[in-house]
């Protein structure tokens, strides 16, 4: 039996905006990113969900709550489903980044495993560990899930044999990707990256 979960990335925060680096640090949802998320949850209307989890930061569970609204489902919080951890950097505007650590920060931003940055492999192993485990939890069913950019881009490569993921697809905020798992044939990726419900904010500038 297929499960097929929808993939989320949080709406927009302050520090998106002023793109600093977040990691596990708890940003709430901006005005416009509240607005994105009452848009998805629009558009995802009539989509039935058997659940919704989402990581335990709070502008995940702010999307995931948008998400649910007038629906009889509660938000499973797991802290597996964070972003990647940025240790040191956290906080730091890119720009600082790129200033302060000129001669690695792109080696480490790419693998981790130094400054405190977590390992892509260990991004891969909690993320996939989690999804299993919903998967077990709902087979043959629809659940949502609410994640983070980068956590969400290495399970896309991981379940893609890498035609997505870190450094080819970014993951916009509010952004959909549908994937679907049977305990046979694994996993198939069906979308990637969908967000109609934003096009009208959009064109208007």
């Amino acid at each position: 039996m297929e499960t097929t979960i929808y993939l989320i990335r949080h709406g927009e925060t302050l520090w998106n905006r002023e793109r600093r680096i977040q990691g596990h640090q708890d940003v709430p949802l901006s005005e416009t990113g509240l607005e994105q998320a009452r848009r998805l949850g629009k558009y995802l209307r009539g989509i039935h969900f058997h659940g919704m989890y989402a990581s335990d930061l709070q502008r995940a569970v702010q999307t995931a709550e948008e998400v649910i609204a007038g629906r009889n489902l509660s938000v499973h919080t797991f802290p597996s489903l964070r972003e990647r951890y940025l240790g040191e950097w956290e906080g730091l505007s890119f720009e600082s980044l790129k200033k302060q650590y000129p001669e690695d920060w792109q080696t480490v931003w790419n693998r981790g495993g130094k400054y405190g940055v977590e390992p892509t492999e260990e991004i891969r192993a909690r993320m996939m560990a989690a999804l299993g485990g919903i998967c077990r939890e709902h087979p043959g069913q629809r659940v949502a899930v609410v994640s983070h950019g980068r956590s969400i881009n290495t399970v896309l490569e991981a379940v893609s044999d890498g035609r997505y993921g870190p450094g080819r697809n970014r993951i916009g905020n509010t952004a959909v990707s549908i994937l679907v798992y049977h305990p046979e044939s694994r996993w198939r990726v069906e979308e990637v990256n969908r967000g109609e419900h934003l096009e009208s904010e959009e064109a208007k500038g």
